[in-house]
């Protein structure tokens, strides 16, 4: 009897069982998650666009103020090829300050002595008097002159400072107050550099217990805005470059702090790709003293430390903006590289190179004054030509 109650009662729990287990939900594809895949589809083929336009177009590569870094660059396959690549890099070179500085500096002023030298010939010559050696031909002098007058005085006025400083090329005495000035530029141009990033409060609620949500949530609550500022990822590869090239020019040993206490690595330079709600930094340079440098038994007195700190989040409206940002405060210890004029001019170029592409708009006018100085010259000496041959011999 008990061997035939065993299978009724083992088709009465599974039928119990059965009836516990929740129905599975099907997957529902509602029309708002439709709506967010397209907005992804279209956020990712304007990003694939932007990309392009930034590799591959040269009105990007004008207008594009900062320094190329390839490690922020797109994937191999739609980088740029071998040929292309050196036509961008022909492109910019041939559209810097620095290329255009030639021309003030050399150049121009030999072209300007040589049309000068012509047309003192030609108004002596007995064969050329009258008036149409007299206006025609030098009108066209005197305009390439003036253009030519107005292209070195755009350069001299729009021209960085801190570049056409560095283009001058002098290694004269600076002094105390020529090394203030030079880290003054510096600064300046590094603020160019600071940046703001606003906290993105959907991103940060996938994480709520990480604490920036309940700070961000709390400044929301105050009517403002989350936001961090200083230097993101590119400034700070960028930085870091120039403090390795900086090291390996003036030999200065650099070290950095490691993860324990008094533990010190060689300063190498990298990169970062950072999230989206990733705190922007700010950076500290200090010279190590005899007690660092006994108890981490590495370096000496008088190396260089480079420190990075995460910067905290804040309200938007509590954020300098670029007029009245003290740069110092994000990047202090620089004046560690001014403590001497070989020192101070070694980073000062460095930094310099950073502004050979900076205010497009201004090389687009100093190039423009420059060509229509150029093809003034070139239409005075055609006139000139036309009237001296058909009377020579």
């Amino acid at each position: 009897m008990e061997a035939q109650n065993e299978p009724s009662d083992l088709e009465s729990q599974r039928a119990q069982s059965d009836q516990n287990v929740k129905p599975r939900k099907e997957f529902v594809f509602t029309a708002e998650m439709r709506a967010r895949m397209i907005e992804s589809e279209k956020q990712y083929r304007r990003e694939q666009r932007r990309q392009w336009w930034r590799e591959f177009s040269w009105i990007s590569w004008f207008f594009d103020q900062f320094p190329n870094e390839d490690f922020y660059r797109p994937s191999p396959v739609e980088r740029r090829n071998t040929r292309q690549e050196m036509t961008y890099h022909r492109f910019r070179q041939m559209t810097s300050w620095s290329f255009w500085s030639r021309m003030k500096s050399s150049t121009g002023i030999k072209l300007a002595a040589v049309g000068g030298l012509i047309a003192t010939f030609l108004q002596a010559a007995p064969e050329l008097k009258g008036a149409q050696a007299a206006v025609g031909p030098l009108s066209w002098l005197l305009l390439g002159g003036g253009f030519y007058l107005l292209a070195v005085l755009w350069f001299e006025f729009r021209c960085p400072v801190l570049l056409k400083r560095t283009l001058a090329g002098k290694d004269e005495y600076l002094g105390i107050e020529g090394r203030r000035w030079l880290l003054a530029l510096v600064e300046d141009e590094l603020r160019r550099w600071w940046s703001i990033k606003l906290y993105d409060m959907e991103v940060g609620s996938t994480r709520p217990e990480s604490g920036k949500y309940e700070i961000a949530q709390a400044i929301q609550s105050y009517g403002d805005i989350p936001a961090y500022g200083g230097f993101g990822e590119y400034a700070a590869a960028r930085i870091e470059h120039a403090l390795h090239e900086y090291g390996e020019l003036t030999s200065a040993v650099i070290w950095t702090e490691g993860y324990k206490l008094n533990e010190y690595h060689r300063f190498t330079p990298g990169h970062r790709i950072c999230p989206l709600n990733t705190p922007l930094r700010n950076f500290h340079l200090s010279c190590m003293n005899s007690s660092e440098a006994e108890m981490a038994k590495v370096g000496q007195e008088g190396d260089l430390v480079v420190r990075w700190f995460d910067n905290s989040l804040t309200f938007l409206t509590k954020l300098p903006s670029y007029r009245n940002l003290m740069v110092s405060a994000y990047a202090e210890g620089l004046l560690l590289l001014f403590h001497s004029d070989a020192s101070a001019l070694t980073f000062s170029r460095i930094i310099a190179q950073w502004q050979n592409t900076m205010r497009p708009w201004s090389r687009l006018v100093l190039i423009s004054l420059f060509l229509v100085s150029g093809g003034c010259f070139a239409w005075f000496v055609y006139l000139q030509l036309t009237i001296l041959l058909p009377v020579l011999p």
